[in-house]
């Protein structure tokens, strides 16, 4: 990750924090902060135990302009189902790929438009979650360079589409 101009950093709390609610909670492993775009980035290695042992998980944070309410944007499965809370979108194929979680029903409904929808599925494995000024992304073991590069993209593709009016309607005051 070096090679790409990013260094070295004491992991954030925040990063921690969330890397513990979106998965099991563990510990931060290395965390590495940079530019991606000109956008700032956060990429935090981190762990839990498993029954098999350590389990590796990788966050990845890109900045937003503004700060976001908390939506979450994952892949569905009849486990999740059974969870409840699954806010569902007008886009039926949408519904049956993600699970969307927000304390805000229009918001996401603001953020996830049939642009940004058609392109989620498109793109069935990048998961999201909005936390304050970051996009953030997750997922399970290690992470190669060129991954996390492609992940970036993605993410980069998802702030992207979110429509103007929602940075300034929404924005965190």
């Amino acid at each position: 990750m070096e090679a790409q101009g990013w260094l070295v950093a004491p992991a954030e709390p925040w990063l921690v924090e969330l890397a513990g609610r979106l998965t099991i909670k563990g510990r931060a492993t290395q965390m590495f902060t940079g530019d991606f775009g000109g956008r700032g980035l956060r990429v935090l290695d981190y762990e839990f135990t498993a029954r098999r042992g350590p389990a590796p998980v990788h966050l990845i944070a890109l900045s937003l302009p503004v700060g976001l309410p908390r939506l979450t944007v994952s892949r569905d499965s009849t486990l999740t189902r059974v969870l409840g809370n699954d806010i569902e979108l007008e886009s039926q194929a949408f519904n049956d790929r993600f699970r969307v979680q927000a304390d805000d029903q229009r918001f996401a409904s603001a953020v996830l438009q049939p642009r940004l929808m058609e392109w989620m599925l498109q793109n069935p494995d990048l998961q999201w979650h909005l936390a304050g000024n970051a996009l953030v992304s997750w997922g399970y073991g290690e992470v190669p360079v060129a991954e996390v590069l492609v992940r970036l993209e993605a993410m980069a593709g998802v702030i992207d589409r979110i429509p103007p009016f929602v940075l300034r309607d929404y924005a965190a005051s």
